[in-house]
């Protein structure tokens, strides 16, 4: 609408003006964009197509996604485990992964260095992934409604990172819990049944 009025009044407008409005045009068209992209995605988790998987393999090549990010170290600990078999959906594991990842990496302040440190553990019929970061913990009085679609303790975005992975681990049976500290930081944990 600026940009129409000042064309139709036939008024001037430096190049800084015409760069300040449309950059900001282009930021709020992203930001719509991502929103429908959200909302998209959350509206149709596909049906899980869960096959026979190695946990293992999806974790390396989950944490390699993350090596290129000098800010924040991600680090894979298999603690000597070479392969597990899952039945699951091997797209939905690894976006419930990245989904963990990416949210202990917005948990950092910007003047502390992230680490994230993704575990695998066995139980006699569970495999247990642990994603932890060192970020600033979650407030007690967010703490119920981490899993509601819609929360979010963010600026951007619509909050729909963890129920999305709440519904890729129930898809696969299995069980999603947290352990924070306040600015110690968070630990999110995925059972999967083997």
């Amino acid at each position: 609408q600026y940009l129409q009025r000042v064309k139709k009044e036939g008024m001037d407008i430096s190049d800084a003006q015409f760069e300040k409005v449309t950059k900001t045009l282009i930021e709020q068209i992203d930001n719509l964009s991502d929103i429908a992209t959200e909302f998209s995605n959350f509206a149709k988790i596909p049906k899980a197509k869960n096959e026979v998987i190695d946990l293992v393999e999806k974790l390396k090549i989950v944490e390699e996604l993350f090596e290129a990010n000098p800010k924040n170290k991600v680090s894979l600990h298999l603690n000597g485990i070479q392969q597990l078999w899952i039945y699951a959906d091997r797209e939905q594991v690894s976006s419930a992964i990245i989904n963990l990842i990416k949210n202990g990496i917005q948990a950092i302040p910007d003047e502390r260095n992230g680490e994230i440190d993704i575990n695998l553990t066995k139980e006699s019929n569970s495999a247990i992934v642990s994603v932890s970061d060192n970020g600033t913990g979650i407030r007690e009085e967010l703490r119920e409604r981490m899993f509601e679609p819609n929360f979010t303790t963010k600026t951007s975005g619509m909050g729909l990172g963890l129920s999305i992975v709440k519904n890729v681990v129930d898809n696969f049976k299995g069980r999603i819990w947290y352990e924070t500290q306040m600015d110690v930081g968070t630990t999110f944990y995925i059972e999967i049944p083997l």
